[in-house]
């Protein structure tokens, strides 16, 4: 047995790891600001303003937060009985790589506009980016939580 029986949910998949959603709630950052913003009534296109000054950044940003959301969801909804959701979660990793590979290019665009100029946000992004990129590469232990259930009875 690879890993040990606390790491097992009560339906025998492995737990998600909690760098992978940490990972997804960054992924998700303009899903948060907006959730935010619809909060704050009054204040709402204050900080969206802020945040994102061009309303354009910010659907672009929703849109390609939107399959992680979904993957969100879905990943909370795993039984044993549902074996279509397995076939779905099984994917979860190449789309995250694939949407973590469009914030990249996003950010570069972005940084493209700046004119290249240094910034500390964008430095940061795409440093985080590059590492979630990474983790869901060499993790293991990301590839045995989103695998199929192997022993189905």
């Amino acid at each position: 047995m690879r890993y040990g029986f606390e790491q097992y949910n009560q339906h025998g998949y492995l737990k998600t790891p909690v760098l992978l959603w940490l990972g997804w709630f960054f992924l998700t950052r303009a899903w948060v600001v907006f959730v935010v913003a619809g909060a704050s009534r009054q204040e709402g296109s204050n900080i969206l303003q802020w945040v994102y000054p061009d309303h354009q950044m910010l659907y672009i940003g929703l849109g390609m937060g939107l399959p992680i959301v979904v993957s969100m969801w879905l990943i909370g909804l795993r039984k044993p009985e549902y074996s279509l959701l397995d076939k779905v979660v099984k994917h979860f990793r190449t789309v995250t790589l694939f949407v973590i590979l469009g914030q990249i290019a996003h950010t570069l665009y972005i940084v493209k506009q700046q004119y290249w100029q240094f910034s500390w946000t964008n430095a940061l992004t795409l440093v985080l980016l590059a590492w979630f990129c990474i983790y869901l590469v060499n993790s293991r232990y990301v590839l045995d939580c989103l695998a199929t259930q192997k022993n189905k009875t």
